[in-house]
Formats: structure tokens, C-alpha cells, sequence
């Protein structure tokens, strides 16, 4: 595809603003060495790199990750020996320590967050690109649980939140169970409300209901944000989320009535303790229930600010979101860490050359299957980054609005499309990191198997993100479930003349697309009548290439439906049983 080299020099060349003199572009960028094997092809260069990265990254986030990667360099305990092997004991010993440096430091404060939440994803991207393990650590004890405290807590959790921030106390997440990993639905674990002691009673019934695989839990951990189904009276009023006490921040001892367990050694991450709970008999105060949404009154009953059930489920869904979408981040940093690496090797590595001049050897860059091999990797990753980065933008204005209370339809909306699109981008980015790393290790040969190249590392500790957070062949099934039902409803409303023909159709308030998402959706018939092409010409325009996109989508769709149909027919009206008959086109 021919690219209008003058546009493109011109757009990257918007980076720098007219202050930037190329003495501050230095500073903040040092230009790359000039004698090494790389310096020929950092010559051809059309452009300057240093203006590209401007373009996508910005100066805010270029110098923060340079103050970053400074810290770690000019502190001894960041330093690792490029020949010792550490025991799975010694890894967990050294993150411990290097995570309560990263807390005296406190790299991102307060005031830079207010001015670019986009931060976050920059301080814990580049934590992973030196250490997944400290990384996650770090995320989980402070990020994840203070989230989730700022945006399904109140102002009586402040005292937690202060004690998470000052590293008096360590945060865990407690969602999954042994058993029920997706299906929140059917999650075991029991909090009672007793109205006599205005306490909950936490039980884990079964083994199947044991919390399980929450990092940071099987050795450090003194808070978990737990995740019970809530009963009052014996009426179950859903999943609702509690801050719980679980070791004595002094002893690190287990209360009485909490089990907790290490799971023991993993394929990688293993400076990450991951740990499992069970609860028996297990009292809390009322006021560690997490009650943005819901709560116990002083009756004893309990309220919820969100009447319909539907709306409250999507800003939880929405808000469990953010999991998934940090992992599309993890997997974008990794393939960035992982084209570099292999892109670079065959730059530098020689090998055979024309039988005019049998002494000189080509980079391996040379070779067209090379190039066929990686650099469709290297194109994904600035796509991935570019969407990243629009994703975070959209789940951290949804997390603002439920941190203020905001509990309208419209919100709710945008939380099941976030989750929605969140199902379908961590699958999608999980898988193509797996598949970026392991092309770049092969493309590096004998020498992408040494521990040194890091591919080993970056394999084991990328391959988690393909399971947690929810299996990615059950999550893209919940995007499909999410169009057909968008799909079906606003057809059926345009059969029963609910909407005007000169209407847009997503001007019904039950049918918007916040994100833009689901408009294919308005011509999906249209999309699978009209694919053509004539020239060579036509399946290298980027028209053609996005028609193809929505014809398959929308065949797609089309089928997926029609089977389902057939299959609920077949199942007598079961859509469980249909649905999972449907799996596979």
C-alpha cells in the first residue's frame, strides 16, 4: 500500500512542539549510537523516531517514563545479576522489598494523576517491562483494591484507603472461586447480614467456593476486596463486593475463622505470591460492605440507590472491567518489549549473502520471510497502542462518573459496552502477544532460547494474561452474546414501529453506542450484500479492507444467530443449552 511519504513526515513532525529545540529533544531523547550494526538502518530512516514517539507518546509521558527507569537504574536493590537464578523464595523476598521502595518513592503522586490518569497505565507498564511480578504486585496492593475502594466504596472506608496508601496495610482481589471462575452468577462464598451484631457472617460452604489465584493473598496480603453473594433474611441480593480483614498487619497471622493458603509454585510470575481463602463462620463489621451501589440500613434492610437490577448489573460489569483492560495494556507493552528485541537481533545477526560477493553476509532483516515474519507483529503493536489508549480514556471516564455517584441508564450502557469491547480486546491482545513473542524468539534462533534474550521470561509471565481475569474463548463468546442481543432488539423495536425510517436508529435511549462499537450493526444486511473488487488497486485501499472487516462481522453475526435460533428450537426454548451448542460456527 503506497503511503504519501510528504503527509507522513509532516504528521509525525506535529510531535514537537515550537518550543522543543533539538538541545531539549536531546535531553529528553538522547540520540542512539552511530557506530554499531544498527546505524545503517537508523540512517535510512525517512524520519526522525524521536518525532514519532513525541506523536504517540507525548512529552508528559516520555519524560515520566524517563524519571521512572532513572529510579530504578540508580538504585542498588534494582539491579539484577545477568547469571544468578533466584529460588521462588528469593523472588518473592526481593519484590517484597523492591514494592516498599516503590512506595517510599511514590513515582505517580496525586497531583500528576489528577492531571493525566493515563499515568497509571505508563507506571505500571514500565514496572512490568523491568519486572511483571513487582509490576502486578504493586497493582494489586495498591491500584486495584484503592479503585475499587474510590469507586464501590464511601467515605468510611477512607481509613483503609489511607492505610493501603501509606503501606501500613496490603490489598489483594478476591473474585474467582476453584470453581467458579467466569460465572459470577454462582459464586459460593456467603456473607449474612446479622441484624442483632449489625455484622456479616462470611462462610465458604464448600470447597468448590474456595477463594483461589488472588495475588498477593498467600503470604502478604491483609485486606481482600471479596466478592460474597449478599444475604439479608435468607434473600440473596447479588454479588456485592467487601473490604475484609483476613491477617493482622503485625504478625501477618490469619484471623481466626479465615484459611489462607499459598498456591504454590507457577509457569512464571512466581515474585508474585498467589494465595487462596476460605471463610467459616467469619464476622465483619457492617461497615466493610463496599456501598456505593447498596446498603444496609439502619432497619436492617438492605437499599440500593439503583432500582433496576439491569443497571446495576452493567456499571459492576463495568467496573470489573478493569482487569481485562489492563491486561490489553500488559500485552501491548510486552509486544513492544518483544518486536524491539527481535527486530533488532536481525538487524545486527548476518547470515549468507549473494554469490557475487561470497564475503559479504546479509542481516537477517534482509530476507524477505524475515520481514513477512515480524513486521506484520510491528504494525499490530501500533494499532494495539493506538486503541489502548482510546479504551483507558473511555473506562477511566466511566470510573470518574461512578466515583461521583452517578447511577443513570446512560452509564450503565456504557458499562456492559465497555465490558462488552473489554471481552473481545483482551482475548485479541492476549493472543497476538503470545503469538508476537514466540515468532520473535524463533526469528532469533539459537540465541532467542538463551534466558538473556528475555523471550523465556516474557513468554512465562505473558502466558497468564491468556486465562485470568476470564478463559478468552468465554469471554469472546460474551461480546458475541452482547451483539446478538443489541442486534435482536433493535430489530425487533424497528418491526413494531417504535423508531421513525427517517430516524437514526440510535437515537432510542434503550440502543446507543457510546463508544461507537455497534454501529455496524445499523447495515448489516447491506454489509453482506455489496463486497466486490476489480483491481489490485481496490485490496489495498483502506475502504476495501474496512468493508471486508464489516462484511465478516456481519456474516458473522448473521450466522451465529441463525444457528442459535435452529439450536433453541432443537433444545425446546433452553437458550443455555442453545447457546452452548452455538459455540462453534
Amino acid at each position: 500500500m503506497d503511503i504519501d511519504n510528504s503527509l507522513l513526515k509532516f504528521t509525525i513532525r506535529q510531535g514537537r512542539k515550537p518550543e522543543q529545540n533539538d538541545e531539549e529533544i536531546e535531553r529528553m531523547m538522547p540520540s542512539l549510537p552511530i557506530n554499531c550494526p544498527l546505524s545503517l538502518y537508523r540512517r535510512m530512516a525517512s524520519f526522525d523516531w524521536r518525532d514519532l514517539k513525541l506523536v504517540i507518546e507525548g512529552e508528559q509521558v516520555i519524560k515520566f517514563r524517563n524519571r521512572i527507569f532513572r529510579t530504578l537504574e540508580n538504585d542498588e536493590l534494582f539491579q539484577r545479576s545477568p547469571v544468578e537464578e533466584l529460588t521462588r523464595e528469593q523472588k518473592r523476598e526481593i519484590t517484597f522489598k523492591r514494592l516498599k521502595r516503590l512506595m517510599e518513592y511514590n513515582l505517580l503522586p496525586d497531583d500528576e494523576f489528577i492531571q493525566n490518569p493515563l499515568l497509571t497505565q505508563q507506571l505500571y507498564n514500565a514496572l512490568g517491562q523491568y519486572d511483571w511480578s513487582l509490576s502486578a504486585k504493586q497493582f494489586l496492593a495498591r491500584e486495584f483494591v484503592t479503585i475499587s475502594l474510590r469507586g464501590a466504596g464511601s467515605s468510611r472506608h477512607l481509613a483503609i484507603l489511607d492505610q493501603m496508601l501509606s503501606f501500613e496495610a496490603i490489598g489483594c482481589f478476591a473474585l474467582t472461586e476453584l470453581s467458579h471462575g467466569s460465572n459470577t452468577k454462582a459464586m459460593g462464598t456467603r456473607a449474612d447480614f446479622d441484624i442483632n451484631t449489625q455484622e456479616f457472617i462470611l462462610n465458604t460452604p464448600n470447597f468448590e467456593s474456595t477463594k483461589v489465584w488472588s495475588g498477593n493473598m498467600g503470604q502478604t496480603a491483609t485486606h481482600a476486596v471479596t466478592f460474597a453473594q449478599l444475604y439479608v433474611n435468607d434473600r440473596n441480593h447479588g454479588l456485592s463486593a467487601f473490604i475484609v480483614p483476613i491477617r493482622d498487619p503485625k504478625t501477618l497471622l490469619p484471623y481466626p475463622g479465615v484459611t489462607i493458603g499459598d498456591m504454590g509454585p507457577k509457569i512464571g510470575l512466581n515474585g508474585l505470591d498467589n494465595g487462596f481463602a476460605s471463610f467459616k463462620n467469619y464476622r465483619i463489621s457492617k461497615s466493610y460492605l463496599m456501598n456505593r451501589t447498596g446498603d444496609i440500613d439502619a432497619s436492617g434492610d438492605y437499599v440500593t440507590t439503583i432500582k433496576d437490577k439491569k443497571h446495576r448489573t452493567g456499571i459492576t460489569l463495568g467496573t470489573l472491567s478493569m482487569g481485562r483492560v489492563g491486561i490489553l495494556s500488559i500485552s501491548v507493552a510486552n509486544m513492544k518489549t518483544a518486536i524491539t528485541i527481535g527486530i533488532r537481533y536481525s538487524a545486527a545477526r548476518r547470515q549468507f549473502g549473494p554469490r557475487s560477493n561470497p564475503t559479504v553476509e546479509w542481516p537477517v532483516i534482509e530476507y524477505q520471510m524475515q520481514q513477512w515474519r515480524l513486521f506484520p507483529y510491528l504494525s499490530a503493536t501500533y494499532v494495539l497502542d493506538i486503541f489502548c489508549q482510546s479504551l483507558l480514556r473511555d473506562f477511566l471516564n466511566f470510573q470518574v462518573a461512578v466515583l461521583f455517584g452517578t447511577s443513570s441508564p446512560s452509564l450503565a450502557e456504557l458499562g456492559q459496552e465497555i465490558h462488552a469491547v473489554a471481552c473481545a480486546a483482551k482475548p485479541i491482545s492476549g493472543w497476538l502477544c503470545r503469538d508476537t513473542i514466540q515468532e520473535c524468539r524463533e526469528a532469533c534462533g539459537g540465541h532467542g532460547y538463551l534466558a538473556a534474550s528475555r523471550f523465556g521470561e516474557l513468554r512465562d509471565d505473558h502466558d497468564a494474561n491468556n486465562t485470568y481475569e476470564g478463559d478468552n474463548n468465554v469471554l469472546q463468546m460474551q461480546t458475541s452474546n452482547f451483539l446478538i442481543g443489541k442486534y435482536r432488539k433493535y430489530n425487533t423495536e424497528n418491526r413494531n414501529g417504535n423508531t421513525n425510517d427517517d430516524s437514526d436508529e440510535f437515537d432510542n435511549d434503550d440502543f446507543k453506542s457510546q463508544m461507537g462499537s455497534i454501529e455496524i450493526l445499523r447495515d448489516v444486511d447491506d454489509n453482506v450484500k455489496h463486497l466486490r473488487y476489480e483491481t489490485g488497486e481496490d485490496v489495498c485501499s483502506m475502504d476495501f479492507i474496512l468493508r471486508t472487516y464489516r462484511y465478516l462481522v456481519s456474516y458473522l453475526l448473521l450466522r451465529s444467530m441463525d444457528k442459535l435460533d435452529y439450536e433453541m428450537k432443537r433444545s425446546s426454548g433452553d437458550l443455555f443449552v442453545a447457546r452452548s451448542n452455538s459455540q462453534v460456527g
